[in-house]
């Protein structure tokens, strides 16, 4: 009777099924006697209840104020009514019923803990499709909530503070009038007169020049610099430190590191095979230069997000749009367009977050959660970059085909003929040991051999077998030259770059949950709704290479209209300085983000910023210059009662060296740092074979630097995603897989541990000793020297007293030699905290 039953119920509804608005109206029209109705009731009661109550109701039933998606499923109503994503049942269709596509796992996945069986599934999908009714007695009563519990974009939601335009405030007034050197000054006074606060002592000017040189360059002060300095009485010494060190090339190196920090910058593609990313480098190199030259904020981006686009693309501008390619690539994916989806929720976040301080990438999968922002405005978002080209699809070949440039350059014909000739000679003798040896290769590994990390591998296992050592020194040279005349061809500059698919992009949709095989509406580019931008303005380039739109959108987030990218960027140049921003949550200025400490200063600083052609050696001058950076760390007890996180800046928080300050410190302390050598291909430290252990071939995409190229700046070390170097990710360098906006500051046993016992401090602490040996041949000369060189101040004679009596009980006790006890405190000095910390 039951199937009976039901078998009417389903060909009615698919009569009547448009009309039917409340289970009750589906009972009285489609049931013709109380024993239908008793059977109806029976299904649900006993079917298709237990299935709601055991996996729907704890998150969809208890609380009508707190539910997920603002959706309950305890009536027919609040079926039709819906949720955050649109109602739960389709009365026209129900196989499009969302309810039905959570079940079986097609765009949601509910319940979130494991999917239904087969049978509940074919049980809630027989009950939608008769209409989902409910027994009177069941069907709670359904009063729809009066707003929903995701922000809109409303005329109260675009007030918040960083939505707003910037208004250059005045500087307040303050009682301290001799205190402030520029307006920066009176923003940070008043707050702390306000508050009956009084601002540190000036900083001694030992810690102004060590804190200058660590801020701008990265590198200590030599003995002699400190020394200059600080015998220097001239009113304009420190505002002329200041210039010379903005004037440095190696500005550039420390201030790029910031900036490849929240372009999550590496170079190398991640997943099982992590290949190399050939000559992203020329990305790091560009980011330097524009640093160096002052390049504008609002050209730098506009560079990278669409130099291409631009109406006479410079090198410059071909190379910097190598941003697109920084992040993470699958070579093999199970869902290829997904994948892309995944790429580009990559580009919208790490544009969003560094540039407007805002999370957009939350709004992927529904409306974003906490900040006004719709997931239709996300994939307008995304349509921007959607016409872009992936970065290839498996193979070398695919990634030159999609990603690559070659820009022209100048070379003599001779030049060229002689390259040309190179690299014929380099083929054919890496042809022929690969003739020798691919004879002897299985089948699977004929398809390893098309990945260029594979290749020496596959032929170093055959050493006496088929290939003697010889044969294979020469494949590994060969291999080795042509990849550098492949890389610097003469007249030709090989660049990785964004390409797009043409002038004629897709038509782009949302995407359901975040699902990129199922389509909803169509969109269009635009901004974000919540900043009332205006509409972006779209030209197609005239060589059609491209939709223009991504220059539409740099030209947007550089406009001097824009409320957030001035204010985001001048907040992080002050955290970068301070160590921590006016607002510390500095890659989120939403809802969920912090209140900028001192509004009036931000918006100060950033019309200044715009105001100096969006200059950022112009901001740093302001900062440095002001009282406020010159502080001292001195503590105060009565100051850090009333504001123990030092939101006022009652003084200059003392700051750890990050990763790459220590490595390039130790190196600059025993003289070995090669600062002569800038820019080009990346450089490999050793690695210990501890490290090399954890990969699946150990050392496969690890080269071998020569000795001159290992002292170079930490900057221009290889940025393997899935190898790190040691004693930059145990000092809390950069996470590469997402941008990185502030760097964790961790105090634990790793660090000493390796800074104490790891083959490089140990190898570096013996390269200071000999350095200094060489000059002073007496053991308290060597160690006032090595107090100097590592800390830039003059040893006391009670420091030098405790070192000679240090390096005395080791050669008696510890049986070591002279040499040997003095390299053990050159390693101890390595370790002081005054050598890892500033101020």
């Amino acid at each position: 009777m039951k199937q009976k039953l039901l078998c009417a119920g389903l060909f009615l509804a698919g009569l009547f099924g448009s009309v039917f608005q409340t289970s009750q109206v589906f009972a009285e029209t489609v049931l013709s006697n109380d024993q239908d109705l008793v059977a109806l009731h029976q299904f649900y009661l006993e079917e298709v209840k237990p299935i709601l109550a055991e996996h729907c109701y704890e998150c969809h039933a208890d609380d009508p104020d707190d539910i997920a998606g603002n959706l309950l499923l305890t009536s027919h109503a609040a079926l039709v009514h819906g949720g955050d994503s649109g109602a739960a049942i389709d009365v026209d269709d129900p196989a499009k019923s969302v309810l039905l596509q959570a079940v079986n796992y097609d765009v949601y996945e509910m319940p979130p803990d494991g999917k239904l069986s087969d049978s509940q599934i074919q049980t809630l999908t027989r009950w939608v499709e008769i209409g989902a009714p409910f027994p009177p007695s069941e069907e709670m009563e359904f009063v729809p909530p009066s707003h929903s519990s995701v922000p809109q974009v409303n005329d109260e939601t675009k007030k918040w503070w960083s939505f707003q335009k910037v208004v250059r405030p005045q500087p307040p007034v303050v009682e301290m009038k001799e205190w402030p050197r520029n307006p920066i000054d009176h923003f940070i006074l008043r707050g702390l007169e306000s508050t009956g606060l009084t601002p540190a002592p000036p900083a001694s000017r030992r810690q102004l020049i060590r804190r200058a040189y660590y801020d701008l360059v990265g590198l200590p002060p030599t003995p002699e610099q400190v020394a200059a300095f600080v015998s220097d009485d001239s009113p304009q010494a420190y505002a002329n430190l200041i210039d010379e060190l903005l004037a440095s090339p190696h500005y550039g190196e420390k201030w790029g590191r910031h900036w490849l920090d929240l372009v999550r910058y590496a170079e190398t593609n991640s997943f099982e095979r992590d290949a190399a990313k050939p000559f992203v480098w020329r990305y790091r190199d560009y980011v330097i230069r524009a640093l160096n030259d002052d390049k504008p904020y609002d050209q730098f981006l506009t560079e990278q997000l669409a130099g291409d686009e631009l109406p006479t693309p410079t090198a410059d501008a071909l190379i910097a749009t190598g941003y697109y390619r920084l992040g993470a690539w699958d070579d093999e994916p199970a869902d290829r367009l997904q994948a892309k989806f995944d790429e580009l929720d990559d580009i919208v976040g790490t544009t969003s977050k560094t540039v407007l301080g805002l999370t957009v990438d939350c709004a992927r999968c529904h409306d974003h959660k906490i900040d006004p922002i719709p997931q239709s405005d996300y994939y307008s978002m995304v349509s921007f970059f959607e016409n872009i080209r992936r970065y290839g699809d498996r193979s070398g070949e695919s990634v030159e085909a999609a990603s690559i440039r070659k820009i022209p350059g100048e070379a003599t014909p001779e030049e060229r003929e002689q390259h040309e000739a190179k690299v014929r000679r380099l083929r054919k003798k890496i042809e022929r040991i690969e003739a020798i040896a691919k004879p002897d290769f299985e089948p699977v590994e004929h398809e390893e051999y098309q990945y260029e990390m594979n290749r020496e591998r596959l032929l170093r296992k055959r050493i006496g077998s088929v290939l003697t050592q010889h044969q294979f020194d020469i494949f590994h040279q060969a291999r080795r030259e042509l990849q550098r005349l492949v890389e610097m061809p003469p007249g030709t500059m090989p660049v990785l770059s964004v390409t797009e698919e043409g002038a004629d992009p897709p038509i782009s949709y949302m995407r359901i949950r975040g699902n990129a095989n199922v389509t909803g509406d169509e969109v269009t580019p635009s901004f974000l709704s919540v900043l009332s931008p205006p509409e972006p303005q779209i030209t197609i380039p005239e060589d059609r290479s491209s939709t223009g739109r991504r220059l539409a959108l740099a030209r947007w987030l550089s406009s001097d209209e824009n409320p957030l990218t001035a204010r985001v960027m001048v907040n992080r140049l002050w955290q970068y300085h301070f160590g921590r921003g006016i607002v510390r949550t500095s890659s989120d200025f939403g809802f969920q983000g912090a209140a900028p400490t001192h509004p009036e200063l931000l918006d100060w600083l950033a019309s200044e910023f715009v105001g100096h052609r969006w200059s950022i050696k112009a901001m740093h001058r302001a900062i440095m210059l002001s009282q406020a950076y010159q502080m001292s760390s001195a503590f105060n007890q009565d100051a850090y009662d009333a504001d123990p996180e030092n939101d006022l800046f009652w003084r200059f928080d003392v700051r750890r060296l990050t990763a790459e300050e220590i490595r390039d410190s130790i190196l600059a302390v025993n003289g070995s740092l090669n600062l002569e050598q800038m820019f080009g291909p990346s450089i490999f430290p050793i690695q210990p074979k501890e490290v090399l252990a954890g990969q699946s071939v150990p050392g496969q995409g690890w080269g071998n630097s020569s000795e001159s190229e290992r002292r170079r700046r930490s900057i221009y070390i290889h940025v393997k995603r899935s190898l790190p170097v040691p004693i930059l990710s145990t000092n809390d360098s950069a996470d590469t897989d997402n941008t990185c906006p502030v760097r964790f500051i961790t105090t634990q046993p790793t660090q000493a541990l390796g800074m104490m016992n790891s083959d490089f401090t140990n190898g570096q602490a013996r390269a200071l000793a000999r350095s200094v040996t060489s000059e002073h041949p007496e053991l308290r000369g060597r160690v006032a020297e090595v107090i100097a060189r590592v800390t830039q101040r003059t040893a006391t004679e009670f420091e030098i007293d405790r070192a000679v009596s240090m390096c005395e009980l080791l050669l008696t006790e510890e049986a070591m030699t002279a040499e040997e006890s003095f390299e053990a405190f050159c390693l101890l000095a390595l370790n002081l905290n005054e050598f890892v910390y500033v101020d």
